[in-house]
């Protein structure tokens, strides 16, 4: 996905001049991607490096895990998906960034809903995360997405953290 996003942002680049801030902004979209697009990896990840071993958290832990990681969903699903600009969401970046605004926003959604569909397919296949995956089922249309057909190399793509 990125590489396609990649090169439809520098379809435009001309019209745009390179500025600190837009290059922000386009790296903030990036992540939200990376984040909504590969959500279970997210969630394995405990920012530090190690990996949550979810057969081993209790019972109570594994509620407020939920939680929590149901609360992020929804947040990333704000910022891509929510149709009204509101600042800072991808609606309200991509009208600021791009002439064809609404153009490239139904570009990204498409890209991510199938990215996403993809990695929530191996999760049912691991029966992992069973209730996020029944909260994703039953407050979105995840089910009528069809997957992508490859991995973008956005799920590859390393930030660093630094202190």
């Amino acid at each position: 996905m990125t590489d396609h996003l990649i090169k439809f942002m520098m379809d435009e680049e001309g019209e745009f001049p390179t500025t600190p801030e837009r290059e922000l902004w386009l790296a903030v979209i990036e992540r939200a991607l990376k984040d909504y697009c590969f959500f279970f990896d997210k969630l394995l990840n405990t920012g530090n490096g190690q990996l949550i071993r979810w057969e081993e958290l209790a019972s109570s832990q594994r509620k407020v895990f939920n939680i929590k990681a149901i609360a992020e969903f929804n947040r990333l699903c704000w910022f891509l998906f929510e149709k009204v600009a509101c600042p800072f969401n991808l609606q309200f970046l991509c009208d600021h960034l791009y002439d064809d605004s609404q153009g490239m926003t139904d570009y990204i959604r498409k890209q991510a809903t199938q990215q996403f569909k993809l990695h929530f397919l191996e999760q049912e296949k691991k029966e992992q995360f069973v209730a996020i995956l029944a909260f994703i089922k039953e407050t979105t249309n995840v089910e009528e997405v069809h997957p992508a057909t490859f991995v973008s190399s956005l799920k590859f793509k390393r930030y660093r953290n630094v202190p």
